[in-house]
């Protein structure tokens, strides 16, 4: 293997891993909604911790009379920065409940409580002349476990270091960044700083540890309620692969649930597709290559369905039933069922060409679009995703007309107009469809 093939070889490996790593929708939409709850909460955090830690400032301030104006200004810069702290909580929590900026905010209020701690202890020490590698002796301090643990909130490791970094670059900067203090340079700051060691600073300390369990317990807690929706989640998905079209089950909430087992009304459009003279087939076929045969014909129409948006309902044998609209409508439905179509056809036409097939295999397409209920019907025991009405019944006589009037495809009036394709489709003379009352006009694709 040469240089260049060995490159690509790797790339497509690299983009294949990462493909495999794609999240889907269902669990896309969680992620999300748990990040802007976290937001939330963290940022109600916050108001709480700086309201907890500045009432324990005020109080184990109250009634002591501070002569040390160095002590003063200090209880001044606290004060200040726990209400800046509880401001930028109340600023992110109300952002989040507008949904403004939800991807930026976790990383701008981590970074900002990191700047506030790291600002009182540089107030501390260029600002009071205070020894930066007595910086662990202040109650601040203790501050910064506090904030990490509010970071984690949001479950990014990557946000987790980002503020790790900070801290460890900041209070690197504050601890060596001047000349070293000897022993009796130390005691002797130490004594004239002997108030961070009082009843009161004790007081704040105890309150920091107290805030600090309160969050650590919210974490553990929404760890614990994420673990439990997701278990809910995959359960409910696992029970609806088991009545519902593989591609509903995983898009569906429990609420899209709910309402589909309750009914609804829908406009959609429907594909029924057909194999012709199948029994002559399964006659000449040994059972085993019967089984592979209507596999590789489901393999097939299950390509067409899934490159065009279709949600295929059944299998019936060698036929199926498409739905396009379901769960949701689009302005594309018939469009796409009208592709669907085609392509289908194409890919017969494939089959054909490569397995020689004697005679060849040919199916009947019928497309119609209009109004059917949809929900899941039956009892716990035995339950079953349909669709019923008139719409249905008159898509199951066009792909039987297809057999009447020699043609491979054909549609609904109706459905041709919402697709915008009249030029491309001319009217197909038939007899009146089996069981349905009201006259349908049936086109097939243009030569």
């Amino acid at each position: 293997m040469d240089h260049s093939s060995r490159i690509r070889s790797a790339w497509v490996s690299l983009r294949n891993r990462r493909g495999s790593r794609e999240l889907s929708d269902a669990t896309t939409r969680l992620i999300r909604e748990a990040d802007t709850g976290a937001l939330q909460r963290a940022g109600m955090v916050r108001v709480v911790v700086a309201g907890i830690l500045l009432m324990t400032v005020l109080l184990a301030a109250h009634g002591v009379q501070l002569v040390n104006p160095m002590a003063t200004k200090q209880i001044t810069a606290a004060e200040m920065t726990l209400a800046l702290f509880g401001v930028s909580g109340w600023g992110s929590a109300w952002l989040a409940s507008k949904r403004i900026a939800v991807e930026q905010l976790p990383v701008f209020t981590a970074v900002l409580d990191a700047l506030l701690v790291l600002g009182n202890l540089a107030y501390s020490h260029w600002g009071l002349g205070i020894p930066g590698g007595l910086f662990a002796v202040f109650p601040v301090a203790w501050v910064v476990p506090i904030t990490l643990a509010a970071v984690a909130i949001h479950y990014q490791p990557r946000l987790q270091i980002l503020v790790a970094l900070i801290y460890v670059a900041g209070l690197s900067l504050l601890a060596f960044g001047g000349e070293a203090l000897t022993p009796d340079e130390r005691r002797e700051d130490l004594s004239q700083i002997n108030a961070v060691f009082s009843e009161q600073a004790n007081l704040v300390r105890l309150a920091m540890i107290l805030s600090l369990a309160l969050i650590l317990v919210l974490v553990a807690r929404q760890g614990r309620v994420l673990l439990e929706r997701a278990v809910r989640e995959t359960t409910l998905r696992v029970n609806l692969t088991r009545y519902l079209p593989r591609e509903l089950a995983p898009v569906l909430t429990e609420q899209a649930f709910a309402s589909l087992r309750q009914g609804r009304r829908a406009r959609v459009t429907i594909l029924f597709v057909d194999m012709r003279a199948s029994t002559s087939l399964g006659e000449t076929m040994d059972p085993a290559q019967l089984a592979v045969f209507i596999t590789s014909f489901r393999r097939r129409v299950l390509r067409a369905a899934s490159r065009h948006g279709g949600v295929i309902d059944k299998f019936t044998g060698d036929g199926a039933l498409i739905l396009f609209g379901v769960p949701g409508a689009g302005d594309d439905d018939a469009r796409r069922a009208l592709a669907c179509g085609r392509t289908l056809l194409r890919l017969i036409e494939r089959w054909n060409i490569k397995r020689q097939f004697d005679p060849p295999v040919r199916v009947g397409i019928g497309i119609h679009t209009g109004e059917v209920f949809c929900g899941v019907v039956g009892d716990e025991s035995r339950l079953e995703f349909t669709v019923v009405g008139e719409t249905v019944n008159i898509a199951s006589r066009i792909e039987q007309a297809t057999k009447s009037t020699d043609c491979d495809l054909l549609a609904s009036a109706e459905t041709v107009q919402e697709a915008g394709e009249e030029g491309s489709w001319v009217e197909v003379a038939h007899e009146p469809l089996r069981g349905v009352t009201r006259n349908v006009v049936l086109l097939k694709p243009a030569e």
